[in-house]
């Protein structure tokens, strides 16, 4: 029983791996890098949102069967191996269709099929599993065509484990809530993680302070060991407490990045949550809902998995697309929606669920950030107009033109003419800004508007420092971060295939240092720099290390190459994009001989 214990393990950490790196996350970084628009995005996404619903129901109709399991799994990885060549429209809804078809079917299914072939606990090892995998950082930081290939690989492993037993090891299952409090509790906490998620993900400073990639092994190592947390606590009965214990944590975290002081305490708590009330999610339909066979258990993860899962997941995503910040609002709606079915579900539990008020109360009490940002980047493109940047600076990437390569990726000619004016540029004297949000922190832009040559030594742009002592610079700040965040994968991409061209040629490597990168990391290199105490990170020791983004490899002097060129999108670190590729090299061989390794 346990070899089949241990296999159930593996599929479910296969399909959940499969969801998280690819449906999630790689699918919807192609289909920008090729080229879709907000409108085609939104189709894609919504094609794959109707099509897992439709394999869900499919699969309860049909009924639960591991040979049903498999041809999911089958059409998954051929799914996920063809995105990458079909990141197109109408290619790219083909590949959303055929992977929402899949993950439908084979969720549903596994649900049903759980009980058969573990218990409780070994839920939260499997689900804690592909969390996991997920945040090892060869897989997370990939370029999405390589996230997709692993999200194939993913699938044909869950393939490859399915078992074959199918009979119950129990009559009859607990039933905790009513199922329709099940539904909506669950809902709840799927809308608010997936719209606080898609907001971490695509602001630079919140991603970079939670699970950055110095990070990740340590996100890693969380999921896993609150997921299993959370399976033996549903073995010993605590299935009543555990969703208003999740929402509670994921409260907490949501709240905490809001903040650049308590952004680091988020990342410890956020995974701790989304393991926990996923666990339970996976758990529940074969667990709690009263189901007595694989057929109740298969529609009732149907409806749990339509609503909850796909509804749920692409209604946050939907309502935090112009946010940055995650609003206490969204966290106030979810606690009462969570805290309304427990005490209808049992009011003896007066304990845990005044715990649950007490936070919605506080939660209420919190100013919501999110219309005030979105109204300073608004006050910041008037400042950006007023201030004349137009006159200097482009935001319009040229379609096959060096701009892709240093300044990409390109936006679609419509989406730049919707803007009330039209800011493409009277002329490009200084960098293109389309993806700037992208490529400097928020901390960097702020340093280069009040020192500008500083950063940039043959800068013709004047101080704007007079800006910030009025809050406009703060609202330019802004409007700029904006800007490109959405492709930072796209970015990060570009930064991972580009190889240099050129050759030594017999420049001043620490001359080059000294003029472009001294400011920061220090004429040694110690990271000791004048402005070093100006950000909130120091810059990082480029002679004794720790080397967290450019460990010892095969391929070290090309990665630090390409960090030197386009930068770390995820920290302070910027791009140095317009010098020539000898130049890269010269400063790539010497800081190499600063650490010791030229």
């Amino acid at each position: 029983m346990k070899w089949i214990s241990l296999r159930a393990a593996v599929v479910v950490a296969a399909v959940y791996g499969f969801f998280l790196i690819f449906a999630q996350f790689a699918f919807v970084e192609l289909l920008r890098v090729g080229g879709a628009g907000l409108v085609e995005e939104r189709v894609a996404l919504g094609a794959m949102a109707v099509a897992g619903v439709s394999g869900g129901f499919l699969a309860a109709w049909c009924g639960a069967s591991p040979l049903m399991i498999r041809r999911a799994l089958g059409l998954a990885a051929v799914a996920a191996a063809a995105a990458p060549y079909f990141s197109a429209m109408p290619g790219a809804v083909a590949v959303a269709v055929a992977t929402g078809l899949a993950l439908g079917v084979a969720t549903t299914m596994l649900a049903a099929l759980v009980p058969a072939w573990c218990g409780v606990a070994w839920v939260g090892l499997e689900t804690g599993l592909g969390y996991a995998l997920c945040n090892i950082p060869a897989i997370f930081m990939h370029p999405p065509e390589c996230q997709a290939r692993t999200g194939a690989v993913f699938a044909l492993i869950g393939l490859a484990a399915v078992p074959s037993q199918t009979e119950w090891k129990v009559r009859k299952t607990l039933r905790i809530f009513p199922f329709w409090g099940a539904v909506a509790i669950f809902t709840a906490l799927v809308w608010m993680d997936s719209a606080a998620f898609f907001i971490i993900q695509h602001v630079e400073g919140f991603k970079s302070g939670t699970w950055g990639a110095g990070m990740l092994w340590r996100n890693a190592a969380v999921h896993l060991v609150f997921a299993i947390i959370a399976g033996l606590w549903l073995r010993k009965g605590g299935a009543k407490v555990l969703p208003g214990l999740a929402w509670a944590l994921l409260a907490v975290a949501a709240l905490a990045v809001n903040k650049e002081s308590t952004r680091h305490f988020s990342g410890w708590i956020y995974p701790a949550a989304v393991s926990l009330y996923s666990t339970a999610l996976v758990a529940w339909p074969g667990g709690y809902s009263g189901a007595d066979g694989r057929g109740p258990a298969a529609w009732r993860a149907a409806w749990l998995f339509s609503i909850a899962g796909w509804f749920g997941s692409a209604n946050g995503i939907g309502m935090a697309q112009t946010l940055r910040t995650v609003p206490p609002l969204f966290v106030t709606v979810a606690g009462a929606v969570v805290a309304g079915v427990m005490v209808f579900a049992d009011r003896r539990h007066w304990r845990p669920l005044t715990a649950v008020g007490a936070v919605v109360l506080a939660v209420v009490a919190f100013p919501q950030p999110g219309a005030v940002v979105t109204l300073a980047a608004e006050r910041g493109r008037r400042v950006y107009l007023a201030e004349g940047c137009i006159h200097c600076h482009s935001q319009y990437v040229r379609p096959g033109s060096p701009d892709e390569e240093t300044w990409g990726p390109v936006r679609p000619p419509g989406d730049v003419l919707k803007g009330e004016p039209v800011l493409i540029g009277n002329r490009r004297q200084g960098p293109d800004l389309t993806n700037v949000g992208a490529r400097r922190s928020e901390a960097w832009l702020k340093l280069h508007f009040i020192q500008p040559r500083t950063l940039a030594p043959d800068s013709t742009m004047p101080s704007y420092a007079y800006l910030f002592e009025s809050g406009k610079g703060d609202d330019l700040v802004a409007y700029l971060k904006q800007s490109g965040t959405a492709h930072m994968a796209d970015v990060m991409a570009r930064a991972f295939a580009w190889n240099p061209a050129g050759n030594l040629g017999g420049q001043d490597g620490k001359k080059l240092f000294s003029t472009h990168c001294a400011a920061c990391h220090g004429p040694e290199g110690l990271g000791n720099g004048p402005l070093s105490l100006d950000l909130p990170r120091k810059p990082a020791n480029l002679a004794t290390g720790p080397f967290v983004w450019t460990p010892p490899s095969e391929d070290l002097g090309l990665r630090v190459a390409r960090i030197i060129r386009f930068g770390l999108p995820v920290t302070d670190m910027p791009g140095h994009e317009t010098l020539a590729d000898a130049e890269i090299l010269t400063l790539r061989d010497y800081v190499l001989q600063l650490r010791g390794k030229k």
